[in-house]
């Protein structure tokens, strides 16, 4: 699926057209498949993520996550299983996603019930039952800047890809910065959003086993300048954020990628559900860029990380399980050089690390 020699340069980084489809068939036993978009508004600080994957041992069935933050603490969330994909229309039960161009444009489109919660109560464990609300939403995403192909910016990443971090990150994986603009309504509210979000997709197998949490943030400025990291920790706790297993990243300038030394990015270390503050630093042919990052919305989930619940990623919403890691996904508001953005913030951490 990556390009062998990808292009820092272009909307497709060097991929063919078929390369940003999803799979209408499956290679192998096991072998899996994940497409997710999240998108930011600003304005209405309304922040979402939409994750489409799937089952690996159940072919063609896939798993669909959402949640859906909103200003006045809300979180909506959705969990369920569908069968309905199409190579340029993947979806599950309720979400569909559109390849209208390859690598340039897509739209997203839900219909659908959402379970009504918060950060704090997400925060103690899944709610089963409870209150729903009607959720449609149409999202029209324009890609703002080439992929980024994991592992292929640096020999060094390149090689941790061959080994364990390869199989956290599932096989092959690109993921992209896009701007978008839509509307949802939630029962009787209607709002028009506009802003950026990041989208994904990755083939292989994904095993969870030697797992010890990730730091992974991004966003795209007004200007056009981006960034975004990945990073896995090699042990539990700061020894292990000292002796990284996998650390990539890049900044975005006049349309081209910029592989960067991640120097500095946020961990997970506690419960607190907003306005925790940290710093990205990263180091680029053209500079170091630091960039300030204040916690603007989060949401909880687990990740499964025995074999057996690696394998079928039915786990979520286990908490506390000695087989998984928590982990915090939301948005983050990222200042760099006096510009301004709401973006991207995913991290985990074993559970004895986090602090209420």
């Amino acid at each position: 699926m990556l390009a062998k020699n990808p292009n820092l340069t272009s909307l497709d980084g060097g991929m063919r057209p078929e390369d940003d489809f999803a799979l209408d068939a499956q290679p192998s036993p096991g072998y899996g498949e994940n497409q997710a978009f999240w998108f930011f508004d600003e304005n209405n600080k309304v922040h979402s993520y939409n994750h489409l994957d799937i089952i690996q041992d159940a072919f063609p069935l896939r798993t669909e996550r959402h949640w859906l933050a909103l200003k006045d603490g809300r979180v909506l969330y959705n969990y369920v299983d569908g069968w309905r994909s199409t190579p340029r229309k993947p979806a599950g039960a309720n979400l569909v996603y559109e390849c209208v161009e390859p690598f340039k444009t897509w739209t997203i489109d839900f219909l659908g019930t959402m379970r009504i919660s918060s950060a704090d109560e997400l925060s103690r464990g899944r709610p089963v039952e409870g209150a729903r609300a009607v959720v449609e939403f149409h999202i029209d995403a324009e890609m703002a800047a080439p992929p980024w192909q994991l592992g292929s910016l640096d020999a060094q990443s390149g090689a941790d890809l061959a080994s364990d971090s390869g199989s956290f990150i599932g096989g092959e994986r690109y993921e992209q910065l896009y701007r978008m603009k839509g509307h949802i309504r939630i029962d009787q509210e209607h709002i028009d959003i506009s802003g950026i979000g990041v989208r994904t997709h990755r083939r292989g197998t994904r095993e969870m086993e030697r797992w010890h949490g990730h730091s992974w943030q991004s966003a795209i400025f007004p200007s056009g300048r981006g960034f975004g990291l990945m990073r896995f920790p090699s042990a539990e706790g700061e020894a292990g954020r000292q002796a990284l297993r996998f650390n990539e990243g890049f900044v975005v300038q006049d349309g081209r990628m910029y592989p960067a030394e991640v120097l500095d990015s946020t961990w997970l270390d506690t419960y607190t559900p907003t306005g925790e503050r940290s710093q990205v630093r990263l180091r680029s042919e053209l500079g170091e860029a630091v960039i300030d990052c204040e916690i603007a919305a989060t949401v909880w989930r687990t990740i499964p990380t025995d074999a057996s619940q690696g394998r079928y990623l039915r786990g979520f919403g286990v908490w506390g399980d000695p087989n998984s890691y928590a982990m915090n996904q939301g948005a983050a508001r990222y200042t760099w050089d006096g510009e301004s953005v709401y973006g991207h913030i995913e991290r985990s951490t074993a559970w004895e690390v986090l602090r209420r």
